[in-house]
């Protein structure tokens, strides 16, 4: 039996269009609206013109050494898409998300975030499915900064800090320097959020 022609094209079109996103079948429909707006904001982010000198930007840009391609929100989005396989909604701790086995869980005050916040969880966490060489090593018990996203976190002694410069919190600071870079975020708060992120990260740079 023949299938009809335009059966097989609609089959086509709709594997084709069909969108990246993993499933969400654990969250709720208010839920993965905001997943998916989040997506879109990391989409819309796409470079035009340096707002800061080349010689700035070439000194502290890693973006392509860490990912292998030019900076580009849609191409970051696909990339936090293939790694991240399933979400769900769940108690969290002191975390505001955590990835396990293919799937990030998402905690309450991830909804509660901001779209840049939510992208740079996203992001982190996409980060931990390429091994265990990713994960977390404890921060020192002296560990006096704070944590950006909820004051009532404290990182201090906790698996909240990385012994890798291309680890979570150094691919999330290099996503922050482009959108400085190209005018998404004021240079105040790239410098601030920025700081941030490298603060947890215990490996030398030289």
């Amino acid at each position: 039996m023949q299938i009809p022609y335009f059966v097989l094209l609609l089959n086509l079109i709709t594997f084709f269009v069909s969108p990246l996103l993993a499933q969400e079948s654990k969250l709720s429909n208010k839920d993965s609206k905001t997943l998916k707006e989040t997506f879109r904001y990391i989409e819309s982010l796409e470079p035009t013109r340096l707002k800061i000198s080349k010689q700035t930007y070439s000194r502290y840009s890693n973006f392509e050494s860490f990912f292998h391609f030019n900076y580009s929100g849609k191409k970051l989005s696909r990339w936090i898409q293939s790694r991240i396989k399933n979400y769900s909604k769940g108690s969290t701790g002191d975390f505001i998300a955590y990835f396990h086995e293919g799937e990030v869980v998402l905690g309450k005050s991830f909804f509660q975030l901001t779209k840049l916040d939510r992208a740079l969880i996203l992001l982190h966490e996409a980060r931990h499915a390429d091994g265990k060489e990713y994960s977390h090593v404890p921060c020192p018990d002296n560990f006096r900064f704070l944590n950006a996203r909820d004051l009532n976190i404290v990182p201090s002694g906790k698996k909240g800090c990385d012994a890798t410069l291309d680890g979570g919190y150094g691919l999330t600071a290099s996503f922050l320097f482009e959108l400085g870079s190209y005018g998404f975020l004021s240079q105040s708060e790239t410098a601030h959020r920025y700081n941030s992120e490298i603060s947890r990260i215990l490996a030398s740079s030289d």
